[in-house]
């Protein structure tokens, strides 16, 4: 299916584009990437999972680092296991030559720590584990990146998915997805990471011909989720863009820090 892009920063939001979703726990994260910028948008509710029932609180899922925007679904943090995935995506960017060797680098580094933490939670936190490759579809963690390149806006995600053979061993399968590219030949391409069942919902009953710039359409697809009171999905929605002319966050809550900042390893 084709992306519809009509005039500067207007996007047919579903009509005859490609979609890429990946299921996720208590997230949603929505792209829209266009010959002239990217907008991501994310809510801001995080479930933390351990010993006890689960809890949530508000955390940044939307960040900036060295020229680039990311963000991160599901399995994203495990301090007392050593398992960082923000922190490295964050190097990933900061040392990269372009966005598509990024990418790469955040699958060769994830690759073997997110298959090490979900080892270890198999044997500490089974409970834990089976909802990391269950609850979640199997798309255990996902990351988006997109940053200005040359005259246009390069955006791409990776979903790491987790399954076990017939002996127990974890292993984990990759999807990609690019825009500019084969994934987007008409230059429009708008990612899903998390939840969208209320999304789904309301394209059903409104129809999915309908304009809306990406500054506002990125940030209202969101909201409806938060609006549906989706589990584990919550406000504020925290919305970055991304132009020739730099990062500009739009709405951002009080509390969310870069990561890496004064980082200069390998600059």
């Amino acid at each position: 299916m084709v992306g519809v892009y009509w005039v500067p920063l207007l996007v047919a939001l579903f009509a005859s584009m490609t979609i890429w979703a990946t299921p996720s726990h208590s997230t949603t994260i929505v792209a829209i990437r266009t010959p002239d910028l990217v907008v991501i948008a994310g809510d801001s509710a995080g479930t933390f999972r351990g010993d006890g029932p689960e809890r949530t609180r508000s955390v940044c899922k939307v960040f900036s680092v060295e020229g680039a925007g990311f963000a991160i679904s599901g399995l994203s943090k495990d301090l007392h296991r050593g398992f960082d995935a923000e922190t490295i995506v964050a190097k990933a960017l900061w040392q990269r030559e372009s966005i598509r060797g990024a990418i790469i680098e955040v699958q060769n580094k994830l690759s073997g720590t997110l298959t090490a933490e979900l080892e270890r939670l198999k044997k500490e936190e089974p409970t834990v584990y089976g909802k990391s490759l269950q609850e979640v579809g199997g798309c255990v963690t996902s990351v988006l990146i997109a940053a200005f390149e040359g005259h246009e806006p390069v955006a791409s995600a990776i979903a790491f998915k987790g399954q076990e053979d017939s002996s127990g061993r974890i292993g984990l399968s990759t999807i990609y997805l690019n825009c500019p590219g084969d994934d987007c030949p008409g230059g429009v391409l708008t990612f899903f990471l998390g939840e969208r069942g209320a999304i789904d919902r309301y394209t059903a009953k409104h129809g999915k011909n309908f304009h809306m710039i990406p500054e506002e359409g990125a940030p209202f697809l969101v909201g409806l989720e938060i609006a549906a009171g989706t589990s584990g999905v919550g406000s504020p929605i925290d919305v970055l863009k991304i132009t020739k002319e730099g990062l500009f966050w739009i709405t951002r809550k009080t509390g969310c820090n870069d990561p890496l900042s004064g980082f200069t390893q390998g600059k």
